[in-house]
């Protein structure tokens, strides 16, 4: 029975000093609110694991940990959770969220909401306020003591957030002064990084500064990226200076670290609100002798020489044994003239070497010796198209504007050769000159980028194409106005003619262009955040507003127009007969590749393309489109000249082609009169080897009935020669007939009227006048090119 009675007092004692250690008695919910995430591997890291081995030890099952940026973050979601009234402390850890904070513990201090708050800073404790600090000061200056001891370049370097939080570089200075102070040899540079938390900018940083010479660099940053970035470049001098303890990380990568233990300071607090009380005091964290309290925790490298540490630990103790407002970094030679220079204030104690203690973070101007680089602001690096792609377009299109200029001279050269004559040797220059224009273009698109090549690529590309496409267009017009004559009149349409049409074209050309560029504000931009480019890469784009886009598509409208006319116009040349007049197929051949490349081209611009890819579909497409265009209007006619000499002979020129069925419904329409030698109204006849087609004109057996000469009202006959059916063309004229006005009557080589002929002889007049219209279109030709 006594055994039985101890075991249950055992067990009751046992109980009794359980709930006495910690584990509440009553439900009791804790917020902590970080700035970052815990991962940061810095300053959140360490309030989040104060904030676990707070509730822990408190055995809490309501705890959470909340990542909150900035005071709006923080009043929307803290706000909710304080009104539920079930929050009893809630840690501010970061000064983002003090006033936040602040203002809704004074909106609740005299309320039935009995929410505490521990917040980060000073001032005036109240019932539901507690402010806490910690000297962070003296954990900067410690470390720059360690930097001046170890640095063996005596170059350090340093980065900081800035003029942030009310800090300025305050920080910067006490790691500057405690270099100096161990080693008044040092040289010291610093950069700001604009905030507590940006990798990049920190690694980018970090680097110039290793680039510069410095072997130790140290932060006041919530990460660690500066010491990532010594270990990755082989440096074994790596300092922990963002209250995480990197050497349980990275071990002796790291030759010195200090680290915050918030558990020294959140418990003592959590454990006073869970009391009850609300006789809030401010509280302070610093180095102390007496471990069990000290807030900040140091870890070494065995590699530190003994000596170092020795005149390290030294300087750490003075720091204890000295009153605050008395440490190096408030007390100095400096100080003073500092001060004066920045209109600070000086301590009453000691006017001529002491700071006043709200002065301490005021400090920003760099001291004499402080080296200060600027904001730092990260490189972009310019991500430009493939250099290969570059000149390879440069190379196609160089070769072929060669290739285009020894055609010129080729047109130029054989200008009296039917083949090229009957195309007009001067348009088919202007063809091949709008060719040279757009190849040029092609260049410019594929090279470097500026605001000037971003304009004059637009220019060439849509003047070489209104160039090429509207002189193909009006040279065949004449074609189509000359062998589509119905009522038989003289037509004589000359180049000086016809020129102006095509500047017509121009000219409205120039006019869209020129909108375009005045209005468009058609620029160089240096754009990020496409094709894949990095967090800090750009590329440099052509960029228009909405309005040069406007005018673009009107560019593009006129150009459809433009080949629309040109598809009416070789519908309508489609039935003349003289290969060499007759261009219709060339034209659709290149409307074809025209359209073929607008079906792969545009569905590929309207899906999502990455810049280069767009400037190499469309580089590709021009030179297809023009190349095309050249080859398929230009190699049959040097085909045709080569094959015939460069003399050119009547051969292919002159042979009878197969009537298309158009020509052959025309000449059965006509037949019977043809056939019967029956006389015109006007006095003419047309015999029983000449034929007449629909129209009326009059042609030789030799040649389709759709080829003509310009006929007008008959009076007289008049002896036929080969330029009335021919119509050649020269550099001026379209007819070598400028002034008939009298019917036609075809008379055989023996002076006779074919209308007197005996019918049992058509056949045989028919051939001889064939014959005869055949020599005649030699001799004509060949006194015509003599011209």
């Amino acid at each position: 029975m006594k055994i039985i009675s101890f075991l249950i007092i055992l067990i009751l004692l046992f109980i009794t000093i359980k709930n006495s250690n910690g584990e509440p008695d009553k439900k009791f919910k804790l917020i902590t609110l970080l700035a970052a995430h815990v991962q940061d591997l810095g300053f959140n890291n360490m309030v989040n694991r104060g904030h676990v081995e707070v509730s822990k030890a408190m055995k809490l099952e309501d705890s959470q940990a909340i990542v909150v940026v900035g005071y709006n973050d923080t009043i929307r979601i803290l706000a909710p959770l304080v009104a539920a009234g079930d929050v009893d402390l809630v840690i501010c850890s970061s000064q983002d969220h003090s006033q936040a904070c602040r203002e809704l513990a004074t909106k609740y201090k005299d309320s039935s909401i009995k929410t505490q708050f521990l917040v980060r800073g000073s001032g005036e404790a109240t019932s539901n306020l507690i402010t806490y600090s910690y000297n962070y000061a003296n954990a900067n200056y410690i470390s720059g003591y360690f930097a001046g001891l170890y640095t063996k370049t005596n170059k350090i370097g340093f980065l900081s957030p800035g003029a942030i939080d009310n800090n300025n570089d305050s920080f910067v200075y006490a790691f500057w002064y405690g270099a100096k102070r161990a080693n008044p040899n040092i040289s010291f540079y610093y950069y700001n990084i604009g905030n507590y938390l940006n990798p990049d900018k920190t690694v980018a940083a970090t680097k110039d500064l290793l680039d510069m010479g410095c072997d130790m660099v140290a932060d006041t940053l919530n990460d660690f990226s500066t010491g990532n970035t010594l270990i990755a470049n082989n440096r074994r001098t790596a300092m922990g200076t963002s209250g995480f303890p990197q050497r349980d990380v990275y071990g002796e990568d790291v030759i010195y670290s200090y680290n915050y233990n918030w558990f020294k300071l959140f418990y003592p607090v959590a454990q006073s609100v869970y009391s009850g009380n609300t006789n809030n005091t401010n509280w302070y964290a610093d180095f102390n002798f007496n471990e069990t309290i000290s807030f900040f925790g140091l870890s070494f490298s065995f590699t530190v020489p003994n000596e170092t540490l020795t005149k390290f630990y030294d300087e750490l103790n003075y720091l204890k044994s000295t009153p605050r407002l008395s440490h190096p970094y408030f007390c100095n030679d400096l100080m003073y003239e500092y001060a004066k220079k920045n209109h600070l204030t000086m301590s009453t104690n000691d006017p001529s070497r002491c700071l006043a203690s709200n002065q301490f973070t005021r400090i920003n101007a760099p001291f004499p010796g402080m080296t200060w680089l600027g904001n730092y602001e990260i490189t972009l690096t310019e991500v430009n198209q493939s250099r290969p792609i570059q000149i390879a377009i440069s190379s196609i299109s160089s070769f072929f504007i060669i290739t285009v200029l020894v055609m010129m001279a080729l047109v130029v050269k054989f200008k009296e050769n039917p083949s090229i004559r009957s195309a007009s040797p001067i348009f088919l220059n202007f063809i091949l000159f709008g060719a040279i224009i757009i190849y040029v273009g092609i260049i410019v698109w594929s090279s470097s980028i500026n605001s000037a090549s971003c304009n004059s690529q637009f220019w060439l590309v849509t003047l070489g194409f209104t160039t090429l496409i509207g002189s193909l267009v009006v040279k065949n017009v004449r074609i189509w106005l000359i062998f589509d004559n119905p009522e038989l009149k003289l037509v004589k349409i000359t180049n000086l003619q016809l020129v102006p049409w095509v500047g017509v074209c121009l000219v409205i050309n120039i006019i869209l262009m020129s909108i375009l560029t005045s209005v468009g504000d058609l620029r160089e931009i240096n754009a990020q955040g496409i094709d894949s480019l990095g967090k800090y890469e750009f590329m440099r784009i052509c960029k228009m507003n909405s309005s040069g886009a406007s005018t673009l598509y009107t560019i593009l409208a006129y150009f459809a127009a433009l080949l629309l006319i040109g598809v009416f116009v070789s519908w309508k040349i489609r039935i003349v007969d003289i290969l060499e007049f007759n261009e219709s197929k060339a034209i659709a051949n290149t409307l074809y590749a025209i359209s073929f490349c607008l079906f792969v081209i545009v569905p590929l611009m309207i899906s999502p393309q990455d810049k280069q890819s767009e400037k190499i579909i469309l580089c590709i497409a021009g030179l297809f489109i023009v190349t095309a265009a050249v080859l398929i209007i230009f190699v049959p006619k040097f085909y045709r000249v080569y094959l015939l000499g460069s003399g050119g002979t009547s051969d292919i020129f002159y042979k009878k082609k197969k009537q298309s069925p158009v020509a052959t419904a025309r000449a059965e329409s006509t037949s019977k009169g043809s056939s019967g030698g029956a006389a015109g109204s006007g006095g003419g006849a047309a015999g029983g080897g000449v034929k007449t087609n629909k129209r009326g004109n009059l042609v030789s057996g030799d040649f389709s009935d759709d080829t003509e000469s310009s006929l007008s009202e008959p009076n007289k006959p008049v002896k036929v020669v080969a330029g009335a059916v021919l119509a050649e063309f020269t550099d001026d004229t379209i007819s070598d007939l400028d002034n008939i006005d009298q019917p036609i009557e075809i008379l055989t080589e023996n002076g006779q009227d074919n209308n007197n002929n005996n019918e049992e002889n058509k056949d045989v007049e028919n051939n001889k006048i064939s014959e005869e219209i055949k020599e005649n279109l030699k001799n004509e030709e060949n006194n015509d090119g003599d011209d």
